[in-house]
């Protein structure tokens, strides 16, 4: 599946948001090494794809496998929603589009992050707070919550998932974040 974004190329502080072009022949080679690294759900398509950039390195796509990590929270989510995380604003732009989601506040740490893509989601629903979700006070409650703070799989993210669930709990009814099962999965091993 892939998700259409209407956004602009621009550069705000270390960020960058800018276009990018996947082969054919390039979607077959990074499809390869998936399958090297068992990874196989990752892989890419040829098209064409947004990202966000951070001193040189990729934040966010919205490539299939990006979008296939995104979808259950977006197919399940309804009510007023707080998300962790603006990025291209991939589930935002998915959320907006169902009648049953009321409100949605995002909680964004960068401010550049929020200059760059933040213009591209216009609706009376949407809050973009710029604040980082580890010291965020909400002063509303949630019926779900969706945190997309971390630039890789990692067994290191599991215990700040934890966390951050434990900590925001009493506003939020239902929670997740993006890979929790993988970065658990990784921290069982270690």
């Amino acid at each position: 599946m892939k998700i259409e974004l209407d956004l602009k190329e621009g550069k705000c502080g270390d960020y960058e948001l800018k276009q990018f072009t996947v082969s054919a022949k390039e979607a077959e080679f990074h499809l390869l090494r998936c399958i090297i690294n068992g990874r196989a759900s990752r892989a890419l398509l040829p098209g064409t794809y947004w990202r966000l950039i951070h001193k040189g390195e990729i934040i966010m796509t919205n490539t299939p496998a990006e979008v296939t990590d995104h979808i259950p929270f977006i197919m399940k989510a309804n009510g007023n929603v707080l998300i962790a995380g603006l990025g291209l604003g991939m589930v935002i732009h998915e959320l907006l589009k169902k009648p049953d989601v009321k409100r949605i506040t995002v909680v964004e740490i960068s401010n550049d992050v929020i200059n760059l893509v933040s213009n591209s989601y216009k609706d009376p629903r949407l809050e973009i707070v710029n604040a980082d979700i580890f010291t965020y006070e909400p002063s509303n409650k949630y019926d779900y919550g969706w945190y997309d703070i971390w630039n890789y799989i990692s067994e290191d993210n599991y215990p700040e998932m934890v966390a951050l669930i434990k900590r925001l709990s009493s506003y939020v009814m239902i929670q997740d974040c993006w890979c929790m099962q993988e970065c658990k999965s990784l921290a069982m091993q270690v």
